[in-house]
């Protein structure tokens, strides 16, 4: 948020100047080693193009006092009227922070191929969105969609687990009050699962996982 308002490029100012804000489509996450209680991290992010006159790309990196990474995170972002709740082409004088944008040869791989529902769900959760779980949007904020996807996988799994890598897909939003239901389902590969978050038969978001024993 910090690196948006100082770029002049933040969704409140998007909000005010054109009635637009961001809206997270796609999120990979790898983590290579968990940090620990008491590490000293550093989060390094930049835009890192456009494509299509209505799409945007992020990178993040968390290094630890060493310089070593722990996780990057390669996003993408559209732009979305906020009254009609449709998209809209990315004004061209955003296009002025081109001169921000990372290196190329330090851009993250972006993720091209959609995420399907799990084939065979095996475990289900169902909840309602609370006040609390909502962004300054008024509607469903970003991190809690995988943490409800994730919540099916029960107790047990999560404590003796931790993921390596989470590729999410956020196709609709959710308001306060939806009844929502969350699926998983195993898939290829050890370790490996499909994820949906529904409302009614409508998919809100789809998800990949893979873990390692902790």
């Amino acid at each position: 948020m910090r690196n948006t308002v100082r770029l002049e490029i933040s969704s409140p100012e998007m909000i005010e100047r054109y009635g637009c804000s961001w809206v997270l489509r796609r999120q990979r996450i790898d983590c290579h080693r968990w940090p620990r209680a008491g590490d000293k991290l550093t989060v390094v992010t930049a835009p890192t193009g456009f494509e299509k006159s209505f799409q945007t790309f992020r990178d993040f990196h968390l290094f630890d006092e060493n310089g070593k990474s722990l996780a990057t995170a390669t996003t993408q972002w559209l732009f979305m009227n906020v009254e009609s709740r449709r998209l809209q082409a990315i004004p061209a004088d955003i296009a002025r922070i081109k001169e921000h944008l990372a290196p190329a040869a330090a851009h993250l791989p972006r993720p091209t191929s959609k995420i399907p529902e799990p084939t065979h769900p095996t475990a289900a959760t169902s909840s309602e969105v609370a006040f609390y779980q909502l962004d300054f949007n008024d509607h469903l904020t970003n991190p809690v969609f995988p943490e409800l996807m994730l919540e099916p996988l029960g107790h047990d799994f999560l404590y003796a687990h931790l993921p390596t890598s989470a590729d999410i897909m956020f196709q609709r939003e959710a308001r306060y009050g939806d009844r929502v239901l969350a699926q998983v389902g195993p898939e290829a590969g050890d370790l490996h699962f499909g994820h949906a978050l529904l409302r009614a038969d409508t998919p809100l978001a789809t998800m990949r996982t893979e873990w390692v024993e902790r």
